[in-house]
């Protein structure tokens, strides 16, 4: 559920206005109502300035180094300095090295020269010209026609130096090189040297991010607190020849005592009223234990409008079928259980629930695997052990209809959740189109499918379209209503159809991962026999790394699909609006 709000607007004499501003954060319940201002210059400083922070907090942490507990606190805004400082050189001396390990390239093929001797070789009248060329191309002549040195051979290529007094012109089929300014041994003596140095800088990395994470956070924090100080500054509206500050906003309805209670203490002049849909308020979500596991998936779309139904508690129950549905596998399900239980002792609080979830989705992966009588790729049918639950299985075929009548029932209720929050926000009449397309649904169903109403059926269809295309929009006169209520019809007839064809994505999924997984036994159970000695330990390894690849990829389409379903298909026919705006208090536990 939506959380209902209440809008506030303070008026604070300027001198108490830091004081008032002070407390109004500790308590941390308003969220401040933004005038349109755009960010002045020291602000935007400061989001820099913190996403900084946060890139060096994310390098650190990348470090995977164990934390040391007990040091002293560090400066962090000199750690800051020391971190840049430290990166810059570390990239400068890539950059350098990557022009050394160039240089080494070029002057390796000729050795330990002295460039002193080949200078005073050229004093004498005599230049040292570097050549190199195919070996197959050298022609012994040019060994009697000049004086060579050979230098090296390197893969096939013959690297010399040929000694010119200038009395012969040089006309042969060879490439020349220019004269390294040092031998390979001064580059690789720096390379060394910068190789040492980036060592130096990576221990001296690991150290701060043992020591100095906790710090920079804290430094983070602090700063975002005066930014958002700033901010609510900047929204803070002065009459009265400045002498009296407005400030507005929201507050939730479960939150305002302890600030109400201040104020009266205080003896502030405030002013409380209902928002109406064009003051936008924010959007705060309260559910129970069970449908909060959900709540971010439902903002990997959008959250609600505040006019609106929170639909989280609506497509929970829908997403852990639809994800138990697609993977469908006994044995997958109990390992997404056994990872939910086990690591949940071993992280943050933040990522337990997402552990919980993982054991909710399991259990309806175990579910389905039972139904679809599928046990890590093998037929449960075929198990000994499962025999007393062979009742439970179904066929493929109906699997295939479960998923149908699974995506009905859940665009029908779409559609009563509709003409529930049209009724609630505008009345009775808007109500009435939704109602007729479900009237209209079922009673196409009896006819086509069940034949039980019969006559009743026939008239509820009637009924049904007169409430679809009369009421499609009540405010339009008859013959507005009549044309829209037509055009409706048929996007009704070919949507909602197809919609329900969307939902067969549901039994594909799942086939695709029994059919994969029984690939997988076919190839590995041969092992045992077919290999001698090493038989056993190939049949594990198939199954493991196969069955966790498959179990990979099914995680992956039973998590996206589902959500294919609720956004597209669900939201639509429960009229989800969206674009809500999230509930942010001006409060310390918010940064």
């Amino acid at each position: 559920m939506i959380v209902p709000m209440k809008k506030y607007t303070f008026l604070v004499y300027h001198a108490e206005y830091g004081y008032f501003l002070d407390k109004l954060r500790e308590i941390g319940v308003v969220d401040v109502t933004e005038a349109g201002k755009a960010s002045n210059a020291p602000i935007q400083e400061k989001y820099l300035q913190a996403a900084r922070i946060s890139d060096q907090i994310r390098m650190l942490k990348s470090r995977k180094t164990e934390p040391v507990s007990g040091e002293l606190i560090p400066d962090a805004e000199i750690v800051m300095t020391e971190i840049l400082e430290l990166r810059t050189e570390h990239d400068r001396l890539n950059h350098y090295i990557a022009g050394l390990n160039k240089e080494i390239h070029q002057a390796s093929p000729w050795g330990a020269f002295s460039p002193q001797i080949i200078a005073h070789i050229a004093k004498a009248g005599v230049q040292p010209r570097f050549f190199s060329c195919p070996e197959r191309k050298f022609d012994p002549q040019w060994g009697e026609d000049f004086y060579i040195a050979e230098i090296s051979r390197r893969q096939s290529v013959l690297y010399f130096v040929l000694f010119d007094d200038h009395t012969k012109k040089i006309d042969f089929d060879a490439e020349e090189h220019r004269i390294p300014e040092h031998p390979v041994s001064y580059f690789e003596k720096h390379r060394a040297d910068a190789l040492r140095k980036i060592k130096e800088i990576n221990l001296r990395l690991d150290t701060l991010a043992a020591t100095c994470i906790p710090a920079l956070e804290k430094l983070k924090a602090k700063i975002l607190s005066d930014m958002q100080y700033e901010q609510v500054m900047l929204n803070s509206e002065r009459v009265a020849e400045e002498s009296v500050v407005i400030l507005n906003g929201f507050v939730p309805e479960t939150g305002e005592a302890q600030l109400v209670n201040w104020l009266n203490q205080e003896s502030y002049v405030y002013l409380t009223e209902k928002p109406v849909p064009d003051d936008n308020p924010p959007v705060l979500l309260k559910n129970n234990r069970f449908a909060r596991l959900f709540e971010p998936i439902g903002s990997l779309f959008s959250l609600p409008s505040y006019s609106e139904l929170d639909l989280t508690p609506f497509f929970a129950p829908f997403f852990m079928m639809f994800f138990g549905f697609c993977m469908g596998d006994l044995g997958y399900g109990l390992v997404l259980v056994l990872i939910g239980i086990f690591m949940r002792k071993r992280v943050s609080a933040a990522i337990k629930p997402y552990l919980t979830l993982a054991v909710y989705l399991g259990i309806a992966t175990m579910i389905f695997g039972i139904i679809t009588g599928t046990l890590a790729g093998f037929d449960m049918e075929k198990i000994g052990a499962f025999s007393g639950i062979h009742k439970l299985m179904l066929s493929d075929q109906q699997v295939f209809y479960l998923a149908l009548v699974v995506g009905m029932v859940q665009i029908l209720f779409g559609l009563a959740i509709q003409a529930y929050a049209k009724y609630r926000q505008f009345g009775f009449a808007y109500a009435v189109s939704p109602i007729g397309i479900i009237l209209g649904v079922l009673a196409m169903l009896d006819i086509a499918l069940l034949k039980k109403g019969g006559f009743v059926s026939e008239i509820a269809a009637y009924v049904s379209l007169g409430m679809i295309v009369f009421w499609s929009d009540p405010q339009l006169g008859i013959i507005g209503r009549l044309g829209k209520g037509v055009w409706d019809l048929y996007g009704i007839i070919t949507g909602i159809f197809g919609d329900v064809l969307s939902y067969i994505r549901l039994f594909a999924l799942g086939a695709s991962s029994g059919i994969l997984g029984f690939v997988i036994n076919s190839i590995s159970l041969p092992l045992i026999h077919s290999v001698p000695v090493l038989g056993p330990i190939l049949f594990i390894l198939v199954m493991v790394v196969g069955h966790g690849a498959n179990m990979a990829l099914a995680g992956l389409g039973s998590f996206v699909h589902p959500m294919r379903l609720t956004f597209v298909e669900f939201y639509k026919n429960a009229g989800f609006v969206g674009g809500g705006k999230k509930y942010k208090p001006f409060s310390k536990d918010q940064l």
